[in-house]
């Protein structure tokens, strides 16, 4: 299953988005392009939350 994560539904002005299966790497490249884009240093739990709070199941998240 993909995910598609979209910047500006996480409070930024901004255009990127990522595209892909539903894993940890997607996470980590969100939270790499929050900490290099735009100084904000999150967590991968608290990236994981936030995908979450959007209607996304854990285990679906987790998977590798």
């Amino acid at each position: 299953m993909t995910l598609k994560l979209r910047c500006e539904d996480y409070g930024f002005e901004c255009d990127f988005v990522l595209e892909g299966a539903k894993n940890q790497s997607l996470l980590e490249q969100l939270r790499n392009h929050f900490e290099e884009e735009h100084g904000i240093d999150y967590t991968t739990e608290a990236i994981t939350q936030m995908i979450m709070n959007r209607g996304h199941s854990l285990e679906s998240i987790r998977k590798e």
